[in-house]
């Protein structure tokens, strides 16, 4: 089976500006990297038994800071979240059999845990799959195939979420720590995911 992922990264980061983060915080460099382009590279890819990756973005800064470190990514021309949502699920829906979408600014999942999603979504490949911490759902979430056109029919600010509140059975893949699960909001937050990735070198 081919699975996707796809890095959300439209946002605009309004909290993390307005909090003194300035510009695009999908920008803001994190362990020397983007943060954008971090939370991407943290995917392992179908080469390593992963996903086949590719990073959705409105802001053409953002596509060449992924392009220029080899991250495939798609422009679109959509304000909402459902459009980055089409773009990156059009990019490979054709050869897809499930995709995961995974924040732009959740850097922290670790490789482990990815592997164990996609584990999970093989052993029950019609059923969705979320990261979770101690029994709570979050993000990232793997869809299933037939799940694709509901995911393509998603209007406005609508997400994956709307999609899976119509489903009874949705597995759950516990996470190692809840640092896992950390998105970058504010300036704070970047600075704690910074000492968590050093940390991991130690």
């Amino acid at each position: 089976m081919l699975i996707g992922c796809v890095t959300m990264a439209s946002g605009s980061g309004r909290r993390f500006a307005a909090a003194g983060g300035g510009g695009n915080k999908l920008l803001a460099p994190l362990d020397g990297e983007p943060l954008v382009a971090r939370t991407a590279l943290s995917v392992p890819t179908a080469l390593e038994g992963g996903f086949a990756c590719v990073v959705s973005t409105r802001w053409p800064q953002v596509a060449e800071a992924c392009a220029a470190r080899g991250l495939a990514c798609v422009l679109h021309g959509g304000a909402e979240r459902s459009a980055s949502v089409r773009a990156g699920l059009l990019y490979g829906a054709a050869r897809w059999d499930g995709c995961l979408f995974l924040p732009g600014d959740q850097p922290l999942v670790r490789p482990e845990s990815f592997r164990a999603i996609r584990t999970a979504f093989l052993a029950q490949p019609e059923v969705p799959v979320r990261l979770s911490w101690q029994g709570v759902p979050a993000s990232p979430v793997l869809f299933p195939r037939r799940l694709f056109g509901a995911l393509m029919a998603l209007d406005g600010q609508d997400g994956g979420r709307s999609v899976l509140a119509g489903e009874e059975r949705v597995a759950l893949v516990e996470a190692l720590g809840p640092d896992e699960l950390l998105d970058v909001d504010v300036p704070e937050d970047l600075a704690c995911a910074e000492r968590v990735l050093a940390g991991r070198k130690e």
